[in-house]
């Protein structure tokens, strides 16, 4: 009964602090020249205003195939450029599994714009340093990567 309570609240809690502020849903896809995403390439984005951090996560999964990628970024520095254009950079992590593993740092430098008010487009780069734990593991490893995409806020 006491676990019902607490799983209760837990939900009331999250579902009444969620109408107070907005949030963000939306879809990043990965700029190969750039670099790309870590796992699919391709990676479902999420955001609440009043938090500083931005996840990722995109997956592909086959008969002989199976990638996974989760980043998580802190917006440090947030920005107007001019008039609608806009920055943001900070630090983050990621997670790529596909042929080998891969954790690791990275620092999104973005351009992003709000051409409607529910909608907001970007365009991100990130150098990473991680570790791939491949045969044999590999430290450092450097790389970059490149992302377009958007994201409705609600």
């Amino acid at each position: 009964m006491r676990r019902k309570v607490l799983v209760l609240a837990a939900v009331l809690t999250i579902v009444g602090s969620s109408t107070a502020f907005s949030w963000a849903i939306g879809g990043a896809f990965g700029l190969a020249p750039a670099g790309g995403l870590p796992g699919s390439n391709v990676m479902l984005t999420g955001k609440f205003d009043q938090s500083p951090v931005i996840f990722g996560a995109g997956m592909r999964i086959g008969q002989d195939t199976f990638q996974l990628g989760l980043t998580g970024d802190v917006h440090m520095v947030r920005r107007q450029l001019i008039n609608f254009l806009n920055f943001y950079v900070g630090p983050g992590l990621y997670l790529g599994i596909g042929n080998d593993f891969q954790i690791g740092g990275r620092v999104p430098i973005a351009l992003y714009a709000f051409p409607i008010d529910v909608l907001e487009v970007f365009v991100e780069i990130a150098p990473t340093l991680a570790v791939e734990f491949g045969d044999p593991i590999e430290f450092p490893v450097f790389g970059l990567q490149g992302s377009f995409g958007f994201r409705f806020w609600f």
